[in-house]
């Protein structure tokens, strides 16, 4: 059974298949943290990088070329490293996946959260 594990996280198309899913995910991020921040609420962004970013390029300009430049960067150090530490790098994408899918779910379902409130407020409101 460890040979087989071994097997598969050996595989280059592994890799790309893995990878497939980072950029999808980081999508998916970008959108949700959109959902999250608009208009005007920047405050929201945990990770201090990305909210510097958003503040000196502005939304939704700042998420595109924020998460563009992160995907090209780390894109080329997975493909530099693709033939040389495949099962390390599998290993590696295995994890960032579930950690960004965490932080999509975790995003939408903050994202349901404002958006209900507002029509609470809406409600009480009109």
């Amino acid at each position: 059974m460890l040979n087989a594990l071994d097997h598969i996280l050996s595989q280059i198309s592994v890799v790309a298949c893995q990878f497939a899913v980072f950029v999808i995910l980081n999508i998916l991020d970008g959108h949700s943290t959109w959902k999250v921040i608009q208009p005007n609420n920047l405050h929201r962004e945990r990770n201090p990088v990305a909210r510097w970013a958003f503040r000196k390029l502005g939304l939704p300009r700042g998420i595109v070329i924020f998460k563009t430049l992160l995907l090209l960067i780390l894109g080329g150090a997975f493909a530099w490293y693709a033939k040389k530490e495949t099962r390390t790098l599998n290993i590696t994408l295995g994890v960032a996946n579930l950690v960004f899918l965490a932080v999509v779910v975790h995003n939408y379902k903050v994202y349901n959260k404002i958006k209900a409130q507002n029509n609470i407020s809406r409600e009480l409101f009109s």
